[in-house]
């Protein structure tokens, strides 16, 4: 029996090293080996306008921080855009100005203490031209506000202290007095409010399914991407350390689905949609405000206003992977127990491991295309950082352009990437490919038409289908052209 009681705990040792073994074999150090080529493809970028500076210091302190581009729907032909530091703009024949200030009107509370706070997006209601309604996003100091969903979990800092939580972001309900005037006259109202557990990972983009008509399930429902809450680095897992994304009981890490006009959500200010997947779920905790979940950081989505009208949604990658995911109802995108097409290691956030044969098991839905974190096919250039999500090109001015998604790298790489929305089909990766862009007659990098070291860019679509691109590094608006180089393009 002696020998028996000893030879128990070699045999924990041996398997224990075993699989520790097996797992450290299939560690992933370079996920995509291919790098992205360059297409045939070309555009041009020309500039529109300058948005006035906003801040204090330094000259590139005060430039604009503009984080969303978009229409109102109305016909009008305007665009409208913001800067994260309290203002939105209207953009009528060529000219800007101040369409409302925010944090003006919100008084006391509002939150920019980070680059990733202050006033994020903001969405026009399908029926604007009628009803005058549009929506934001802002963050605000929590000054004791009642919020509707706390965090419920222990906070822990780069120390290992537990410390309290951030901030709170607000989503608010506009209602202008007259659609067609240049300058807000209205009223608002508080729809919900969001506490966040750190700084970064806020609330992200508000937006309604252009595809919808009026008796459609989907017409004038809110769709609002929330990130994971973000973490403080280690000893702190940086991989969602209050594992926000995989708990339904939480809207962070999550594609909500709201009815701005219903009223049987816990506060009574906005309704959850009959056909939302958790509405009717037997667990008292599971929110039925979720649409999907597992995510990171859905910077954006958007939808293809033709073909099969996909929704796509971008997750931004911790260290390695950046996504496009086809937007799915109930579809949990595994994050943070999967980065990409590979099982993360939540203790270390830069360690990848191959799937598991049993994969199937956890019906994860996986990205149907993806891209790492590294150099230009040709070595030149910066690192990629984090994904810009777009949209498919539907306009007129370049029709080599039409039916492929566009999207770009806004860390210090600032690439510009296409694929075809046809090959977006799950269960498969769709070849990427990165857009030739010309400054006038000239190729350049778009770090070389903005003068910058880091592009910080954002895309915006008007409503004939043109696609805008704005940053925060010079505060300017520009629009895709057609490239003197359009006539190379057959051949991809």
């Amino acid at each position: 029996m002696k020998k028996l009681y000893l030879l128990i705990p070699i045999c924990i040792v041996l398997l224990f090293n075993l699989a520790f073994s097996n797992i450290s074999s299939a560690q992933i150090i370079d996920p995509i080996p291919e790098k992205i080529g360059k297409s045939k493809i070309s555009v041009g970028i020309q500039q529109i306008l300058q948005i006035p500076e906003s801040g204090t210091g330094r000259s590139k302190e005060r430039i604009a921080r503009l984080n969303m581009l978009a229409h109102a729907g109305d016909g009008s032909g305007r665009l409208f855009v913001n800067d994260m530091r309290g203002k939105l703009y209207v953009i009528n024949n060529g000219k800007a100005s101040v369409y409302m200030d925010l944090k003006r009107l919100v008084c006391s509370g509002f939150s920019y203490d980070t680059s990733q706070q202050g006033f994020s997006y903001f969405a026009f209601h399908p029926d604007f031209k009628q009803n005058g309604i549009f929506y934001t996003v802002h963050s605000e100091e929590k000054n004791n506000s009642f919020t509707d969903f706390p965090v419920r979990k222990k906070i822990i800092d780069s120390s290992g202290n537990i410390i309290e939580s951030s901030h709170h972001d607000v989503v608010l309900e506009w209602k202008t007095t007259n659609p067609a005037a240049n300058t807000f006259s209205g009223n608002f109202r508080e729809m919900l409010r969001i506490e966040q557990p750190y700084p970064d990972h806020n609330v992200g983009q508000l937006g309604f399914n252009p595809n919808a008509k009026l008796g459609d399930f989907d017409y004038g429902m809110l769709y609002i991407a929330t990130a994971d809450g973000g973490s403080d680095g280690f000893p702190v897992s940086n991989t969602d350390p209050l594992d926000n994304a995989q708990d339904l009981s939480t809207p962070l890490g999550k594609i909500l689905r709201i009815d701005p006009f219903g009223k049987n959500s816990v506060n009574g200010k906005y309704g959850i949609p009959e056909d939302n997947p958790f509405a009717h779920d037997d667990d008292p905790k599971t929110l039925g405000e979720i649409w999907a979940y597992g995510l990171r950081n859905p910077h954006r989505f958007s939808w293809d206003t033709s073909g099969a009208g996909k929704m796509l949604i971008v997750d931004i990658g911790q260290a390695l992977i950046e996504e496009i995911n086809l937007g799915i109802k109930g579809a949990n995108y595994g994050w943070g127990n999967r980065e990409g097409t590979w099982v993360i290691d939540e203790k270390k956030e830069d360690v990848l491991f191959s799937l598991p044969k049993d994969d199937a098991k956890y019906g994860y839905t996986y990205p149907v295309a993806q891209y790492d974190h590294d150099l230009p096919a040709d070595g030149q250039g910066s690192y990629a950082v984090a994904i810009a999500g777009g949209y498919v090109y539907r306009g007129k001015a370049i029709p080599e352009l039409v039916g492929q998604y566009i999207f770009a790298d806004f860390g210090n790489d600032g690439r510009f990437f296409h694929v075809p929305v046809d090959e977006l089909v799950n269960g498969k990766q769709a070849k990427i490919k990165e857009i030739r862009l010309f400054d006038g007659k000239k190729e350049s990098s778009f770090l070389e038409i903005i003068g910058s070291k880091r592009s910080d860019l954002r895309f915006g679509v008007d409503q004939e289908g043109e696609i805008y691109v704005t940053s925060k590094s010079d505060g300017k608006v520009r629009k895709f052209v057609r490239s003197p180089n359009a006539k190379f393009y057959k051949s991809l």
